[in-house]
């Protein structure tokens, strides 16, 4: 508190006592060792810890149990789809064979043969035969008329909102 006043400005800062900061050594006494006697201890085995152990490893085993439980449902389920993948494309080339099978046995005269014979059909004459006119579509009138639609659709827009 003494030098908290008594500083005027522009001059150097006062100086402390050094000796008030300076801590004081203690002097460092040798003490004689002592011998110590040597004492048989029993190790103890903390329960605690090897319960963990046991724990830890039992969770780990459970962990990598599931985890190889996966990949192995994961290969039998691959393995019965690519079972009935074989299956399916056998079928495929079962069902083209029987198709290419059926139009080679087609024959027009048989057809005609059994109807005849069968079915007791008979080819129809001149002027039973009736001609018809199926007219095809143009495709082009489609659009044009789509298009109309559509712009009456945005003009119908239009005139709701008051623009046009």
């Amino acid at each position: 508190m003494k030098y908290r006043n008594s500083y005027i400005y522009g001059s150097a800062a006062p100086k402390l006592d050094e000796q008030q900061h300076r801590p004081e050594r203690q002097a460092k006494t040798r003490r004689n060792p002592t011998h110590k006697k040597a004492v048989i201890t029993e190790i103890e085995v903390e329960v605690l810890p090897v319960a963990q152990m046991i724990i830890c490893i039992l969770i780990a085993f459970a962990i990598f149990s599931t985890i190889i439980y996966r990949y192995s449902t994961i290969t039998e389920m691959n393995c019965l789809l690519s079972a009935l993948n074989e299956e399916y494309e056998t079928l495929k080339d079962d069902n083209r064979k029987l198709q290419v099978s059926i139009g080679s046995r087609i024959n027009q005269e048989n057809i005609r043969r059994v109807a005849e014979e069968r079915l007791n059909m008979k080819m129809p004459d001149n002027y039973q035969k009736i001609p018809v006119k199926v007219p095809k579509v143009n495709y082009s009138t489609l659009s044009i008329v789509e298009q109309e639609e559509e712009q009456i659709n945005l003009k119908s827009i239009l005139l709701f909102f008051g623009i046009e």
